[in-house]
């Protein structure tokens, strides 16, 4: 077990994890529509052609061999429009010219199309600029050329692999069952009802949003006979578990002990404030995400470290803004140590949670920045994203802005 660890290895052992587990799913196959979004792709896909097949008009104009630019005029003779058969089309010979329609394949013979402005028709000879081979052309291939690996294994469908696969002529493809993934709340507060169960419904709705079947597994008390049976039942059914709370160094925080005498706890805490207390383990071949109790800890520890098992390394999107305050953080620049600063973005600037200008203005103008009073109140992340902060940043400076998604 690695203890205390920084994010940077924390997000390493979270990636290793994946490659060993995540895809251990069984897969379909599902028509290709736009109900297909958010499915991951079990099976490579491999261009069974060229695209295009023939060369196309990229603009309107008239087709001819670029060897004849200097010979005008050419005679035209005919017209190509897009929907055309390539099979069609006569061969262009010397001298001449045929107008051609953006989108259409360009006839055998010919090798560059002459835009409309600079052409000139007169008794039906063709005048021109002198132009090279591949002028106004796409050639053919350019968008892949068969055999080549368009999607590949393990992609998360989008719109673009949608459209890629109808232009394919894909009918069917391939893909894994939506992850199952369980979750289970831990305390006697919980369990009890004297404070509302926030967290697992904060991790229910993530994991809907990034494309799981996710089950509320309820809650157990501070007793370690139920908590070791709950952990050990959801272990068998789901393939992957979270659970919230019982992760601290208190005499009642029993989830680590039971994820150690059940399987094998590969991180326990990580250099993040908030969401320090977050343990991640294995028990009967099913990954264990073990989130804090407090629930932006819970909230942090989801979207650093859950959403990247499901979502993959390539999964942290940015912006850019520059920050509206000053913010000092309140143990000092702590080297890897990750704070993070929850962050309004308004009109191109960030705006941080805690200082004047923010809905809960907390701290003073050039105060430290008091992750504890932040972490507190699950209303400073009714915002639009997150800085990861590991020195003191100034008012102007430019910093990345994680959404949450």
């Amino acid at each position: 077990m690695e203890e205390l660890v920084p994010l940077d290895r924390a997000r390493e052992i979270v990636d290793n994890l994946r490659e060993r587990y995540y895809f251990r799913r069984d897969t379909m196959c599902l028509e290709v529509s736009h109900e297909i979004a958010g499915r991951e792709l079990a099976t490579s896909i491999v261009a069974q052609e060229d695209s295009p097949p023939h060369p196309i008009a990229s603009y309107d104009g008239y087709a001819m061999r670029s060897s004849d630019a200097g010979r005008y005029p050419l005679r035209i003779v005919g017209s190509i429009y897009a929907g055309d058969a390539y099979e069609t089309l006569p061969e262009l010979r010397r001298g001449e010219a045929a107008y051609i329609a953006t989108g259409a394949f360009l006839p055998p013979g010919a090798d560059c199309v002459l835009k409309l402005e600079d052409a000139k028709v007169e008794d039906g000879l063709l005048y021109g600029v002198p132009i090279e081979k591949g002028t106004k052309v796409v050639p053919k291939g350019s968008n892949y050329r068969k055999g080549e690996v368009l999607i590949r294994a393990g992609t998360r469908i989008r719109a673009q692999e949608v459209g890629i696969l109808k232009g394919l002529g894909v009918q069917e493809v391939e893909v894994y069952r939506r992850p199952r993934a369980g979750v289970l709340a831990t305390g006697d507060e919980i369990a009890r009802g004297v404070v509302r169960d926030v967290n697992s419904h904060v991790v229910l709705t993530m994991l809907h949003r990034w494309g799981c079947r996710a089950r509320y597994l309820g809650a157990v008390g501070d007793s370690y006979r139920e908590t070791r049976e709950a952990i050990e039942d959801a272990a068998r059914t789901c393939d992957f578990l979270v659970t919230s709370g019982g992760v601290s160094v208190g005499k009642r925080d029993l989830v680590l002990r039971a994820l150690q005498e059940l399987g094998e706890v590969l991180v326990y805490r990580v250099r993040t404030r908030p969401g320090k207390p977050f343990a991640l383990g294995v028990v009967e071949e099913t990954p264990v995400f073990a989130l804090p109790g407090k629930p932006t800890g819970a909230l942090v520890a989801a979207q650093l470290h859950l959403r990247r098992y499901i979502m993959g390394s390539e999964a942290m999107p940015y912006t850019t803004a520059r920050i509206t305050q000053d913010v000092v953080l309140s143990k000092g620049n702590a080297g890897d140590m990750a704070n993070i600063l929850f962050l309004r973005l308004e009109n191109g600037h960030a705006v941080p949670m805690g200082f004047p200008g923010s809905e809960m203005p907390l701290m003073g103008c050039g105060g430290r920045y008091n992750v504890s009073t932040i972490a507190a109140n699950l209303r400073s992340t009714l915002v639009d994203g997150y800085a990861i902060l590991h020195t003191d940043v100034r008012r102007g400076e430019t910093v990345k802005v994680h959404p949450f998604v």
